[in-house]
């Protein structure tokens, strides 16, 4: 964020911080739906699915579990960021020979070629500078985001594992 918006921000806070915190909320929804259109611009996939795919050339071997912790999300929603990945040409799964239940996920040749032309920061904009915040402010804002979502009464209790895909 720029250093004059940061300015502006602080000094509608004093004055009004219910409008404050909603143009800065708008600030980070945007930045997401640009990173996500230029990621598909640039790759032809999501920005959920990019990341899928960095995590997957990161740790090769990976089963769907394992995805799904790593980008946070439920398994079934990973398991459609992979059958995705998979219609392209990006990911494949192998079974063990072993055990045939075990699927391992593998990013294809045509996968490291898309993420040679990708966007360095898969996680985006937000997962760094949430990586980059003073723990104890990062913990602050954790509580007020916990205690926004908890006064809701609209949200969907399990919204957080579904990523977000820039759409409006």
């Amino acid at each position: 964020m720029s250093t004059q918006l940061v300015e502006e921000s602080q000094a509608m806070a004093e004055h009004d911080p219910i409008r404050s915190v909603i143009r800065q909320l708008r600030v980070i929804i945007r930045a997401l739906q640009g990173h996500s259109r230029s990621v598909e611009r640039a790759c032809g996939i999501s920005a959920a699915q990019l990341w899928a795919l960095w995590e997957l050339q990161r740790s090769p071997g990976l089963n769907v579990s394992d995805l799904s912790r790593q980008l946070s999300v439920h398994p079934s929603t990973a398991s459609n960021l992979l059958d995705k990945l998979e219609q392209g040409g990006l990911v494949e799964r192998r079974r063990r020979e072993r055990d045939q239940r075990v699927v391992r996920l593998f990013v294809t040749d045509a996968g490291r070629e898309l993420l040679t032309r990708a966007p360095a920061a898969p996680q985006g904009e937000l997962n760094r500078a949430l990586q980059d915040l003073d723990p104890a402010k990062l913990a602050a804002l954790e509580k007020g985001l916990e205690a926004l979502v908890e006064t809701m009464a609209s949200t969907e209790p399990r919204a957080g594992l579904h990523p977000y895909e820039g759409h409006p």
